[in-house]
């Protein structure tokens, strides 16, 4: 039996629907606050007949910070997809660290516990190392500690590092490293949002650039490492290294509004995320926009595919058509 956590999110919910298209059930934690109507959503992307295929996951009620709760739901399963996590850029509180971390290390040593067959853990490029600029990041290249590390990229390489622990213990696990992931679904936070700014219309864009990949090449890729012989390695999927001008242009275009041609600089931003910290703390809101989500903005990075493509003879979805596709279905729904 396989479990998902995370199933109500992007790569959760997508995930869910390319499992049941092999598998006749499969099991997927939920908690008390989890909207399980989401994956009508994302199904629907595939589907005009969503309810036939949500009806087919198992659902236990289980927070990946409760251990017994886990261990229950974890009764029967072969094979775990760890999708879970908090999604932050900015500075968050210690519930970040907690969710990610903690609740990694708990799906972790309850897998040693349980004699799980197959770990595969959802990270991120943000946990990655750096290079030179202009050079290509890859599975080598190595972490460092820095004061411009986002409170969620730490959270996430010292979630991989609970996975590695556990590898050295005996247990069978990958690690995949996305890029920014594009794709439907019904939170309306990071690309999710982005398409919805969009469609609204967007005037500015900023000079930063990074690794792209199409929320269904995300899924495949991880369930095609599942599948195979490989364990104890991690695989960064990024289809495309694109600039954002390019990315919000290819959404715009989607959109059929115009593309935006204001570019904003990184000191700007940069002030405009401090005000906005400084604000939110005074009158109690979370800002859309931060120090880290404005660093993130307007830095460039290149990121390698060259691993996965080797390794499991991977091909990706060009970024321009997953747009694409994702505009038409946004329009379907709002028209």
């Amino acid at each position: 039996m396989i479990l998902v956590t995370g199933a109500t999110g992007l790569v959760g919910g997508n995930l869910c629907w390319h499992l049941l298209q092999k598998n006749e059930h499969i099991t997927a934690i939920y908690r008390s606050s989890s909207n399980l109507k989401a994956l009508n959503t994302i199904f629907s992307f595939y589907t005009s007949e969503p309810e036939k295929y949500t009806a087919r996951i198992n659902w236990k009620q289980a927070d990946i910070l409760d251990i017994n709760s886990i261990r229950e739901a974890m009764e029967g399963v072969t094979t775990i997809y760890h999708c879970a996590a908090m999604v932050s850029l900015g500075n968050s509180t210690d519930i970040l660290m907690d969710t990610n971390v903690v609740g990694t290390r708990n799906i972790v040593e309850l897998s040693i516990e349980a004699g799980i067959q197959k770990l595969c853990f959802v990270s991120s490029i943000a946990a990655c190392g750096k290079e030179d600029k202009n050079k290509m990041i890859d599975e080598s290249s190595k972490w460092v500690e820095s004061p411009n590390r986002s409170l969620y990229s730490q959270s996430k390489y010292y979630s991989e590092q609970e996975v590695w622990k556990g590898i050295r213990q005996g247990l069978k696990a990958i690690i995949v490293n996305p890029g920014v992931i594009l794709g439907v679904s019904t939170n309306n936070s990071g690309s999710s949002q982005l398409f919805s700014q969009v469609q609204k219309g967007l005037q500015f864009y900023t000079n930063g650039g990074s690794g792209y990949v199409a929320v269904q090449d995300v899924v495949r890729a991880m369930i095609q490492l599942c599948n195979s012989d490989i364990s104890g390695e991690q695989f960064i999927l990024v289809a495309e290294n694109c600039s954002n001008k390019d990315i919000l242009s290819w959404m715009a275009d989607g959109f059929g509004k115009r593309r935006p041609f204001i570019p904003i600089g990184r000191k700007l931003l940069w002030t405009i995320g401090l005000i906005s910290e400084i604000l939110g703390k005074i009158f109690r809101f979370k800002p859309l926009l931060d120090r880290g989500t404005a660093r993130s903005a307007t830095s460039r990075e290149f990121y390698s595919n060259k691993k996965i493509k080797q390794s499991i003879n991977f091909e990706f979805t060009p970024i321009s058509k997953c747009i694409e596709n994702v505009c038409k279905f946004q329009l379907k729904r709002t028209n």
